[in-house]
């Protein structure tokens, strides 16, 4: 998910979303001063400590990447091997990554018994960083039609960014190489909040786009009358087809141009890998789907009139107070990993369900757009509806009441 946090490892294998320092240091060998007779003596003296220091640390990343586990195959408590089968490069910084397990799994925790299909709408697992015992998380891009998943085999589009250790790591890494993952954690059930409405609008930056598509396709699949626009915006046009030459480097989250973005149909000409994905999904949904592209270098962005237009689809919803599905003011201390037995307070009779605006990609994306997240007693919570989506809100209170503000 696009703009998930980062975890860090301490050396007892638990986890904690605060930055530590989880190298062990030998405690210093002192030789009394008597001991110390010549000066070949002195010099082994010295050299002791790192010796031990070495060891220490060699020992810890041994640890964690050949520690036993009662798992072998995918689940929540512990990391588990993946081998990189696939990578198909997009641009310099991005491809899409297919793994497959090392051991197969016959029941698949994110697969519904006895089917080939997804159990979540919207899920991700974690990435382990070894070099630097971190995790992230990453949403796996939905399955293509006919696609055999229960090889266990998943594809991710990864997009290396600067100061990102993830990200950086996992670019490196070629076909062949191992990785590790944990999961699948449940993200929110947009299928429930949705309820009896019918329209999603989704606007992504960047990697952001795969929640998008996994939601685009949950939802189109359980429903023939709903619809869904999905709202891109990337930094260059290489990540969606053939690269232009002579680009500009402007940062890509420039909100202040004035060109429209372009509307995708299912012929996308010379389509990157990402592109030949969306245009498959286009292809398949049909006027369902609408998928619409913003290129920062083409000087492209979504405003707050076409936010404002893609709104204007939504139906009209009951007031939903008190319900943790479809009650915004209740989202605000709420985490986007939900517990699985959060259920909908609203009475049957009233058709509970909201039209739903998600927002994924980098931090500053989704504040410019639907407001700051926040940390809250160490966990990465919702906050209050701001940006764009709030201006909105405040201009027209209805949208308030009928679209459900998600940030991934």
């Amino acid at each position: 998910m696009a703009a998930p946090f980062r975890i860090i490892l301490r050396s007892s294998c638990k986890w904690t979303p605060k930055y530590s320092s989880i190298q062990p240091h030998a405690p210093i060998l002192r030789i009394p001063k008597r001991l110390l007779c010549t000066t070949h003596t002195r010099k082994e003296a010295r050299a002791f400590p790192s010796i031990f220091i070495a060891i220490g640390l060699i020992g810890t990343a041994a640890y964690y990447v050949l520690a036993p586990t009662s798992h072998k195959t995918l689940n929540s408590d512990s990391f588990i091997p993946y081998t990189i089968t696939s990578r198909q490069p997009i641009s310099p910084t991005s491809a899409i990554f297919t793994i497959s397990p090392h051991h197969h799994d016959p029941s698949l925790p994110y697969l519904l018994p006895s089917s080939q299909e997804w159990k979540y709408p919207l899920w991700s697992v974690e990435f382990k960083q070894p070099e630097v015992q971190i995790a992230r998380h990453y949403t796996p891009l939905p399955p293509a039609d006919g696609e055999n998943t229960k090889d266990g085999t998943l594809s991710f589009y990864i997009r290396a960014i600067g100061g990102g250790e993830m990200s950086t790591y996992l670019n490196r890494l070629g076909v062949g190489r191992d990785v590790y993952l944990r999961g699948p954690h449940k993200g929110f059930d947009v299928l429930k909040r949705l309820g009896e409405q019918k329209n999603v609008v989704f606007l992504a930056g960047g990697t952001g786009v795969v929640p998008g598509m996994q939601v685009a396709k949950a939802v189109l699949e359980r429903d023939a009358t709903t619809s869904v626009e999905l709202l891109w915006a990337v930094r260059k046009r290489e990540e969606l087809q053939q690269c232009r030459q002579g680009a500009s480097t402007k940062p890509w989250w420039n909100f202040w141009s004035t060109a429209a973005p372009a509307e995708l149909t299912a012929e996308v000409e010379e389509p990157s890998a990402m592109g030949k994905q969306l245009a498959r999904m286009k292809a398949r949904y049909g006027e369902r789907l609408t998928i619409r592209v913003a290129v920062d270098e083409e000087r492209t962005r979504f405003t707050e009139r076409d936010i404002k237009d893609a709104l204007a689809s939504g139906g009209r919803a009951l007031p939903s107070p008190g319900c943790q599905l479809h009650d915004q003011c209740l989202h605000v201390h709420a985490s986007e990993f939900e517990d699985p037995d959060t259920k909908c307070q609203c009475s049957p009779a009233d058709r509970p369900g909201k039209n739903l605006l998600m927002v994924s990609g980098p931090d500053g994306f989704i504040a410019y757009y639907a407001g700051d997240k926040k940390w809250i007693g160490g966990t990465l919570t919702q906050g209050t509806v701001g940006g764009v989506a709030g201006v909105l809100q405040r201009k027209n209170p209805v949208l308030a009441n009928d679209w459900l503000v998600l940030k991934l």
